[in-house]
Parts: structure tokens; sequence; C-alpha cells
């Protein structure tokens, strides 16, 4: 089955709409993201990404357009979108954000995109005091709640790429685009999933890859992989390991990291029966693959 699906990335400027795109979508390393601020985007970006027979495409819409977008003629780059991610940061004022959601809904009833959920990401949760992230989502749940016509639109999130939230961020991103594929309607190789599966399983939940280690020096811990036997075809094109040369030892790469972070809090209150299985709904944001470039 053919699910061709287009996201919309919009958002007040400096929110980090691209940068989650480079995450996330583009596998860009997050500790390089967090370290070398992106410059200001201008116009809009659009990326093609393939999954299984089926396209995603990414549009990334300049924060400083925003008048450009919500005008008459702008709104059109809205049109036959799947999903709408409204990034702002966290330290935005309470009524910008309100004032903004009520413009792109507004957009949203007006072309008609009855199945387009708003996704709302309060994003760089980690540079906000815990009081204030949770002051700011509680109020912003109880206008969502008070406006009865957003109710089933607007779903909200607490984002951020930071090493301690990236996991989460994926999770949330991951189940996004399970709800856009109705969660296993595109065929993927069985073979290749339960290989990936198994293998990013092991990588970020399995201790015994320590058991491998050929060379310790920091994050750069190496491993022999004619001892560890993981399908490094697969994982190299998911970002989460790297080849150190053209033999067999490779090292986790940060991504892989962080996401080792995220797993080993969320062990916590899963067993690992339940985060194995969990790894079920990673599968579609893994096996994205850029096809195509424009802009």
């Amino acid at each position: 089955m053919i699910q061709n699906k287009k996201i919309l990335l919009v958002g007040p400027p400096g929110a980090g709409k691209t940068t989650i795109k480079k995450a996330y979508f583009d596998r860009l390393d997050p500790y390089e993201l967090l370290q070398n601020p992106l410059d200001p985007s201008r116009g809009f970006s659009s990326n093609l990404y393939s999954y299984s027979k089926s396209n995603l495409g990414i549009f990334d819409l300049a924060g400083q357009e925003n008048d450009r977008w919500l005008s008459n003629k702008g709104k059109e780059v809205f049109s036959k979108t799947s999903a709408i991610f409204c990034i702002f940061d966290i330290n935005n004022s309470l009524e910008s954000i309100i004032e903004f959601l009520i413009k792109i809904y507004k957009v949203k009833k007006e072309l008609k995109l009855e199945s387009c959920f708003i996704n709302v990401f309060l994003h760089k949760i980690d540079l906000a005091n815990p009081s204030y992230v949770s002051h700011k989502i509680k109020k912003l749940k109880q206008f969502i709640e008070n406006q009865h016509r957003f109710r089933d639109d607007i779903q909200l999130f607490e984002t951020s790429i930071n090493k301690n939230y990236y996991y989460d961020t994926f999770s949330i991103i991951s189940d996004i685009l399970n709800d856009l594929y109705k969660k296993g309607n595109i065929s993927i190789k069985n073979d290749d999933f339960k290989t990936l599966k198994e293998d990013f399983y092991r990588i970020i939940g399995d201790d015994t890859l320590s058991d491998h280690v050929v060379e310790k020096n920091g994050q750069n811990t190496k491993y022999d992989n004619s001892k560890v036997g993981l399908d490094l075809r697969i994982l190299e094109t998911t970002g989460l390991v790297k080849r150190c040369s053209k033999t067999q030892y490779f090292q986790l790469t940060e991504r892989a990291h962080y996401l080792k972070i995220g797993w080993e809090k969320e062990k916590i209150n899963k067993s690992n029966l339940n985060l194995k299985e969990k790894t079920n709904n990673f599968h579609v944001l893994l096996f994205l693959n850029e096809k195509a470039v424009s802009n």
C-alpha cells in the first residue's frame, strides 16, 4: 500500500524547527547541533524521504516569514498536509503561542485538512526550570480543553534534543509517524525489520556489548563486530554506528549514546520485555531514507 505523506514544520523564529528535522530525520549528531546552532532559515526547505514504497515530504517553514505562510496566498503551502509540527521555544510567551495556534487552526479548517493533527512541541525544555515547564503545559492544556473545537485536533508534547530528552523526543516523533502510516500498513522486508529490531535493542539496551570493547577512550570506544555480530550495513544507514575503517571495527555514534541514556531512564519504570516491544514503534523513523532535496 502506497501512503505518501507530508509534514509541515512551522513556528516562531529560533524555536528549533530545523534542528529537530536535522536531528531526527537527517540523523545528524545531536551534540554537534547543540554546540553549533544553525543559522536562521529563509523561505522554506523541502526534503523527500522514502519509507518502503512510500514517500514522506518534510517542509521546514522559516519563522521569519510566518506572515507570508499565513497569508491568503502563502497558506497554500499547507495543502495536502498530513501532520503539522508547531514548534515553540518553551520560553515563548503563553499569549504568543495561543495566538499562533489559533491562526494555524484556522488554516487547517479553511483548507479542510480534516485528518491532519496539529502536534505542538514545547521545545528546549532543558533550558527552563521544571516548575515553569509544568506551569506552561498546564495553562496550554487548560486552553485546549476550554476550546471545544481544538480538543480533537491538537496534541501537546515536551521536547528537546538534549541528551536527557533526546530519546523521549525520538519516541514522540516515532509514534506520530506510526499513526500516519496506520501502524503496520507499510511492508518492510521481514528479515531487515527483524535484524534492525534485534540490533537496535542490543545497541541501546544490552550491556553485553561492552564485553567486546577493543579500545576504550571516552566516547571513542571501539567494538569488534566479528565478535559482536551486528548488521553494520543497516545500522550505518540509521546513523547508529560508524565504521572505524573498512574492517570489522565500529563505534557507536553520539545519536546512539543519546538514545541509550533515555533507554536507561525508561528501564526504571518498565520491564526489558516491554522496552523490547517498544522498538516496534521506532521502525518508521529508523527506516526513513532521504530520497531527494529541493528548495
